[in-house]
């Protein structure tokens, strides 16, 4: 099989006032907080220590990042020749992916937080041969959904553009997925399978500039993550919430516009290069919305640090108390000297 695919890595800015509450009653907390044969979230050693992890912790966002915590810090990488369970994990300390997203699927359901395996590929650079899948988690958060975390990886409610998924591997569409295998009865998934993940090739393309334009759009988009990632650096999130925002969804939507691009070509190329067209107006406009933010952040922080010296200028001459000295007349010069000469 053949694919041409264009990545995006995802990052979640969740808001601990923005996470709304659990529908315990719902179809996702049922399935999800529930034990399974290799991630047994109801053994009390299991369970006991999550609640210990997450003791004195209501903040469902601070409570999954203890835990990624606690799973990074407790566990140390080694290949296993079959996969392991939670327990054998927490018993342990040591794994590959397996055994890591395990574990943290488990604490995380221990204390009822919904979460669930994730299966794909992982390539380290942009032109690998692999022939063992990789292996991540999910942890589901209330106005948001399901939110990433590699704990091998070392990436917290984000995943790079060099995961792929298997659409076989979960049910459920989830947004920020870089899809490889549509599973059908003539093509299975398997941790077997070898992989290559190429760059794209203009030769592909016969002469056209499609692939110029996706490549244009993919460096302003990227260009575009660096300045809101600038801009959030320097507190625009903050400061200005709704810009920021909207930096954030122009992003996405050129994402979208992209990918659906490339998706077209083979099908439709006239409609593939209108889509590709659109996405770097797209694109563009994200750029500036970014660039926009940088530079009202930067200004309003310069701004603030002036005020800030100001006041403290205005504050350090008004509390202030000059001393002056004062040189000694003939008069007290003689009378020092001549208590000298009558103590003598």
């Amino acid at each position: 099989m053949k694919y041409h695919v264009l990545s995006f890595g995802i990052r979640y800015l969740a808001d601990s006032n923005m996470v709304g509450d659990y529908d315990k009653n719902s179809d996702i907390y049922k399935k999800y907080t529930q034990p399974e044969e290799l991630v047994q979230s109801d053994n009390p050693e299991l369970v006991s220590k999550a609640q210990d992890i997450t003791k004195g912790e209501n903040d469902t966002l601070k409570k999954v990042f203890k835990v990624y915590d606690f799973v990074i810090r407790h566990m140390h990488y080694m290949t296993q020749d079959e996969e392991r369970r939670a327990m054998w994990a927490l018993e342990n300390k040591t794994g590959d992916c397996s055994e890591y997203s395990y574990l943290f699927v488990a604490l995380c359901r221990a204390v009822g937080i919904p979460a669930r395996i994730q299966v794909g590929f992982a390539f380290s650079s942009t032109s690998e041969t692999i022939e063992d899948g990789h292996m991540w988690a999910e942890y589901y958060l209330g106005n948001y959904g399901w939110v990433p975390v590699d704990a091998t990886w070392r990436d917290f409610n984000t995943l790079d553009r060099r995961h792929f998924t298997s659409m076989s591997s979960i049910p459920e569409i989830i947004p920020y997925a870089n899809y490889l295998f549509n599973s059908t009865k003539d093509s299975e998934l398997t941790d077997k399978q070898t992989v290559t993940l190429k760059p794209l090739s203009p030769d592909a393309f016969d002469g056209s500039l499609f692939p110029e334009n996706v490549l244009t759009t993919a460096r302003s988009v990227q260009q575009a993550e660096l300045s809101v990632f600038l801009a959030e650096a320097l507190g625009a999130s903050l400061i200005f919430p709704p810009d920021a925002e909207k930096a954030d969804q122009a992003i996405f939507a050129s994402q979208i516009r992209l990918q659906d691009a490339i998706d077209r070509w083979e099908s439709n190329q006239e409609v593939a290069q209108l889509n590709v067209t659109d996405a770097l107006k797209t694109s563009d406009e994200a750029l500036q919305r970014a660039s926009m933010l940088v530079y009202k952040a930067s200004a309003a922080l310069i701004s603030i640090v002036i005020i800030i010296m100001l006041v403290a200028l205005a504050l350090i001459g008004r509390y202030q108390m000059p001393c002056e000295k004062k040189p000694l007349t003939r008069q007290s010069a003689s009378i020092n000297h001549i208590r000298a000469d009558t103590v003598d």
